[in-house]
């Protein structure tokens, strides 16, 4: 870093001048409510326990606003992806949710305070009705047996009692959101998936794989056992297509082939299987890297060598000139080298990965080391 700002200093003419007029402050306000209905769901989540990869139904916006609700609507797409939620639903109606604010007194604040009267004045305090509560949060306090009681001084969350699904409630930032924490069983096996997902990742990370290292992934679930390995079995069979996608490579039960990088037991749910992830050998015609199974590739080549096996290698390929790089991802998968730290060299002179032009290869003779 000390080279690039030598080269390139800092000075303070450089940065672009504050300009108020330049902010737009509807891209601003609906930025605001999105970020207080993520966050506050985020927190719902939290309290029951849901992790974020399990899909839920529903999250609602209660507010008596039209604009904040239209706010809320236009970016939709955000706050459902965010959320991981299948839909977002704005509503004016409280009491179509039945949600109702209790309180509860702060028994640090209020017991030092009130002492002898704090029974009492607690007990009045929990019979408050959501109208009276209501009236109490415009205007900041309420008297209570005779005592002037603050609205910091409570306890307050909201109730729900809607018939229409498991909902939770929280109020952050002046916004009301509704949260429907049911939990089905399609959203439960997907949520099993994602977890699949990150168990695949981490191996990835494990195994010092990189995004270029071509893999098939292989799993063995017995699903005999009773620690939920039938859901586990069920999941993994239906959202097959969802787990090939987040991790970008075939995913199969069928026994594990042979180039086998690692092979591990992970747990999801209490559930223990076998997770092996072997590299992919298979090399399209169409590719940089061609194999020849006789004779010799009709172009400039060059050898690549390593521990006694060769491989013959196209400098160019479809109009494209082999890089360095490009050339070390594919010795990975010729010679099975996933995870481990590949070095090349000409005549005992190392090969910069940067090199972009690799002409003075044809010919020659690369040393693979690993």
């Amino acid at each position: 870093s000390s080279g690039i700002n030598a080269e390139w200093p800092l000075r303070p003419g450089m940065l672009p001048k504050y300009e108020p007029a330049m902010v737009d402050q509807d891209i601003e306000r609906r930025v605001s409510v999105m970020q207080s209905v993520i966050e506050t769901g985020r927190v719902l989540r939290d309290r029951n326990t849901i992790p974020i990869k399990y899909p839920l139904k529903e999250v609602v916006l209660v507010d008596a606003d039209p604009a904040t609700l239209s706010d809320a609507k236009s970016l939709e797409s955000y706050i459902v992806s965010e959320m991981n939620v299948k839909k977002l639903t704005v509503s004016s109606d409280k009491q179509k949710y039945d949600v109702k604010l209790t309180a509860k007194p702060n028994h640090m604040i209020l017991g030092k305070r009130l002492k002898k009267d704090f029974k009492a004045v607690s007990a009045a305090i929990v019979k408050l009705t959501d109208v009276e509560l209501s009236e109490m949060k415009e205007a900041g306090h309420r008297e209570i047996l005779g005592h002037d009681i603050g609205y910091d001084e409570l306890h307050v969350s909201y109730e729900v009692k809607s018939e229409s699904g498991s909902y939770a409630a929280a109020s952050m930032h002046n916004v009301l959101v509704l949260l429907d924490c049911t939990l089905d069983q399609e959203m439960f096996d997907e949520g099993l998936a994602r977890e699949v997902i990150n168990r695949i990742q981490k191996l990835r990370k494990k195994a010092k794989l990189v995004p270029t290292d071509k893999i098939s992934i292989f799993h063995k679930i017995d699903s005999t056992k009773k620690d939920g390995s039938e859901d586990l079995a069920r999941s993994v069979r239906n959202y097959q297509d969802l787990i090939e996608t987040g991790v970008k490579s075939p995913f199969s039960g069928e026994p594990a082939q042979d180039n086998v990088i690692i092979s591990e037991e992970v747990e999801v749910k209490g559930c223990k299987f076998l997770l092996t992830l072997c590299g992919d050998v298979k090399k399209s015609s169409s590719g940089p890297v061609v194999q020849w199974p006789g004779g010799r590739p009709a172009g400039e080549y060059f050898t690549v060598v390593y521990n006694g096996s060769s491989r013959e290698v196209l400098l160019q390929s479809n109009g494209h000139r082999l890089t360095a790089m490009r050339l070390e991802n594919e010795v990975k998968a010729m010679f099975g080298l996933f995870g481990r730290t590949v070095s090349l060299s000409l005549d005992d002179s190392p090969i910069k990965c940067s090199t972009r032009d690799l002409d003075f290869l044809a010919g020659s003779t690369v040393t693979v080391t690993a």
